[in-house]
C-alpha cells in the first residue's frame, strides 16, 4: 500500500488493512536503515501508533508533534514521502528527524528531547486568535523525554491553563537510547508488569478504569497537574488505540494516555537489544543485524573509559566518577560500566542536572567527568558558565562528537561548541589526535585545577600515534623553509600529515590547547603565515581567536582561515559536507601552494 498510501486513505482501512500497512512500513524502515543507517528500533516502535494517530486525527490541521522526531519514519511513510524514502539521511534528501520544509504535516522540527509540549503550548495559543486553522494539538513524547525538566515546566503551565487542551502521548517502551534510569522508569515498569491490570482493562469501560487505575496505582504524576490519566495501552493493538485516542479526541479538557510500545518491533535483533546498539546505527545486514562495516579500533571515548578503567584499578581512584546523560554505548562507557558500575551515573536525559551534580561532587572532593553529545551539551550552557567555570571548578566535560556529524543532519551537527566554549572563562580546551592522545589527555586533567573540555569526534580512532606530551604549547610537527605553516588540531593532522609532500617548503602545526592560546608561539614568531584548518564554525573558532590577538597586539603574521560559514549543515557524509563548503585538505593545501 506504501506507493499510494495517504492519510485521507487511511482513514478508509479495516484493521486487517491497518495491520498489513503496518507490515510493509515495517520492511521498508528495515531496508532502508540497513543500506543509510539511521535510527531502527525506535521508529519499529512506534508503527502502529502514528498509523493510529493519522487514523483518528487529520493532519496538518490537527498538529502532531514529535519529541524528538527521530521516530518519524513511518509519519514520513504515511505523508508522501516513499518515492524519496530511499534518500532518507543522504546529501539533499530525506531527514532523519521532522523537517518542516519537506512536508506540511511536519509541523515542528526539533533533533532534541522534550520540546514537544512546550511546543504544543504555542500551537494552544495561537490557536486562541486561529480558532479554524487549528484543531487538535498532540504531543508525542517519550518516557525517557518526559522526565526532563523542560517537560515538567511545560506541564506545569498546561496544568495552570485548564481552559486549554493538549493531548500528551507518552510512549513508554522502557527505553531512551538504553535502558531507562529513575524513579519514573522504575513506576512504569511496575505497571507493565501489572498483569492484574491487563485483565482489568479487557472488561472495565474507559471512564471506570481511569477511576481504578488511579486508586490501585496511586499516579499523581499527571494528574496532580490536573490531567486526566489513562495507563499502560497497548501501543500495538490498533483497536485498543483508536478507542484510546478518538476518547481523547472528543474529551474536553487535557489528557495524558500512556502506551506502551516494543522498541524494535518486528526485527528480532532490534526487540532483544537491551544496551541500545539498535537505537541508531550504520548499515547493517538484515539477516543477522550486524554492521556491514567492521570496527577496526577503538573509538575516542572508548579508550578514554579503558584509561580509566585503568587509574581506578592502579590508584584506587574510588573519587572518580563518571557522569553521562542517556548516552553510556553511545560514548563508549561500556567497559568501565561494567567493571566500576558504582562510579558511573547515568542521570537520564538531563544535561543540566548531569553538570551541576558534577560541580557538587568536585567541590567535594571527587573527581567527575561528564560524557556527553556535542549537540547536547548546548543544553547546559547555562550551567557550565555559572556552575562549573565561575568557581574555576575542576570537572572534565569529554565532548563526543565534536566537529561535523555524517547523516544526522543540521540538528545533532558538533561545529558548534567550540564558539560555545570559547566563550566561557577558564575552560581549558583540549582536541586530540588519537585515542591514545585522548587516554593521555584525561591522565592530564585529572591531575589539574579548573574545568577541562576534551573535544573529539565520532568514530574510530588512531592507536598507533601520540601526539599530546602533557602540555599545552603548541607543537611544530613539520619545520617550514619559508614560514608558512598549516595550523589545525583533532584527528585532521592526521589527514594533513598524510598529504603534505617532502617537497612542500610550508610546515604544520598541532594545537593540542585551542583555549588558551599559545601567546609565547604568537608573540615569538614574526612574519610568519598561518593557514588554520577546522572543523567548526566561523565565529568562536581557534583561527578567530588568533584574529582577535593578532589585532590587539598588532602582530605581524598573515592569518588564512579556512572553517565551516556560519550556518547550520544538512545531511550528508562527513566527505559530502566537507566538498560542499570547500572545506577539504586538498583545497587547503591548493590555496598553500598558490599562494593565495
Amino acid at each position: 500500500m506504501l506507493d499510494k498510501i495517504n492519510p485521507d486513505l487511511l482513514k478508509q482501512l479495516n484493521i486487517d488493512e491497518l495491520e498489513k500497512l503496518a507490515q510493509e512500513i515495517r520492511e521498508e524502515i528495515i531496508k532502508v536503515t540497513s543500506e543509510n543507517g539511521g535510527h531502527l528500533a525506535s521508529n519499529l516502535g512506534v508503527v502502529e501508533l502514528t498509523i493510529a494517530l493519522h487514523y483518528v486525527f487529520s493532519s496538518p490541521h490537527d498538529k502532531i508533534i514529535f519529541d524528538v522526531s527521530h521516530q518519524t519514519y513511518a509519519h514520513k511513510l504515511l505523508t508522501g514521502r516513499f518515492e524519496d524514502f530511499d534518500t532518507l539521511r543522504k546529501e539533499n534528501g530525506i531527514s532523519g528527524f521532522s523537517k518542516m520544509s519537506e512536508s506540511e504535516h511536519d509541523v515542528y522540527e526539533a533533533g532534541h528531547s522534550s520540546t514537544s509540549i512546550s511546543a504544543g503550548l504555542g500551537f494552544l495559543e495561537a490557536k486562541k486568535q486561529k480558532k479554524d486553522d487549528i484543531g487538535e494539538v498532540i504531543a508525542v513524547v517519550g518516557d525517557a523525554s518526559v522526565v526532563n525538566g523542560l517537560c515538567f515546566e511545560a506541564l506545569n503551565y498546561l496544568g495552570d491553563h485548564q481552559e486549554e487542551k493538549m493531548i500528551i502521548i507518552v510512549n513508554d517502551n522502557n527505553m531512551s537510547v538504553s535502558r531507562n534510569v529513575g524513579a519514573l522508569a522504575k513506576r512504569y515498569n511496575k505497571l507493565r508488569t501489572s498483569k492484574g491490570l491487563k485483565l482489568f482493562k479487557k472488561i472495565v469501560p474507559i471512564r471506570l478504569k481511569h477511576a481504578m487505575q488511579y486508586y490501585a496505582y496511586k499516579v499523581d504524576t499527571f494528574t496532580s497537574f490536573g490531567f486526566k490519566y489513562f495507563e499502560n495501552i497497548d501501543g500495538h493493538d490498533f483497536r485498543e488505540l483508536i478507542r484510546y485516542l478518538t476518547y481523547a479526541k472528543n474529551y474536553k479538557q487535557s489528557i495524558v494516555l500512556h502506551v506502551k510500545t516494543i522498541k524494535g518491533k518486528g526485527y528480532e535483533p532490534a526487540e532483544k537489544d537491551e544496551i541500545g546498539f539498535y537505537h541508531g546505527l550504520g548499515p547493517f545486514n538484515i539477516e543477522n543485524g550486524k554492521p556491514k562495516k567492521e570496527k577496526k579500533s577503538l573509538t575516542f571515548g572508548e579508550n578514554i573509559s579503558n584509561r580509566l578503567c585503568e587509574i581506578v584499578k592502579d590508584n584506587n581512584g574510588q573519587d572518580i566518577r563518571v557522569i553521562c546523560p542517556a548516552m553510556i554505548l553511545g560514548c563508549g562507557l561500556k567497559t568501565f560500566s561494567e567493571q566500576y558500575p558504582n562510579q558511573i551515573i547515568d542521570v537520564g536525559i538531563a544535561e543540566e542536572n548531569a553538570v551541576v551534580m558534577a560541580s557538587a561532587m568536585a567541590l567535594a572532593g571527587l573527581k567527575p567527568i561528564v560524557f556527553v553529545y556535542s549537540t547536547f551539551i548546548q543544553r547546559a550552557y547555562d550551567q557550565i558558565l555559572h556552575d562549573v567555570a565561575r568557581i574555576n571548578n575542576n570537572v572534565i566535560f569529554c565532548i563526543d562528537h565534536s566537529g561535523i556529524v555524517s547523516g544526522d543532519g543540521n540538528t545533532h551537527q558538533g561545529i558548534y561548541d567550540l564558539a560555545m566554549f570559547n566563550s566561557i572563562p577558564n575552560l581549558v580546551i583540549l582536541n586530540p589526535v588519537t585515542g591514545l592522545d585522548a587516554a593521555n589527555m584525561i591522565s592530564y586533567c585529572l591531575n589539574q585545577k579548573g574545568p577541562f573540555v576534551i573535544r573529539y569526534p565520532k568514530g574510530e580512532a588512531n592507536d598507533t600515534k601520540t601526539y599530546f606530551n602533557n602540555n599545552l604549547n603548541w607543537q611544530k610537527l613539520k619545520e617550514s623553509l619559508n614560514k608558512k605553516y598549516i595550523i589545525s588540531y583533532g584527528p585532521d593532522i592526521l589527514d594533513i600529515e598524510e598529504k603534505i609532500n617532502e617537497n612542500d617548503e610550508f610546515g604544520l602545526i598541532y594545537t593540542p590547547a585551542t583555549t588558551p592560546l599559545d601567546y609565547e608561539f604568537l608573540n615569538n614568531n614574526p612574519g610568519i603565515e598561518l593557514y588554520c584548518f577546522e572543523q567548526v564554525i566561523k565565529n568562536g573558532s581557534l583561527s578567530m581567536n588568533i584574529a582577535s590577538y593578532i589585532i590587539e597586539k598588532n602582530l605581524n603574521i598573515k592569518l588564512v582561515s579556512l572553517t565551516l560559514p556560519n550556518t547550520f549543515v544538512d545531511e550528508g557524509t562527513n566527505d559530502e559536507i566537507r566538498n560542499h563548503y570547500g572545506l577539504t585538505i586538498d583545497n587547503l593545501l591548493s590555496k598553500i601552494r598558490k599562494g593565495e
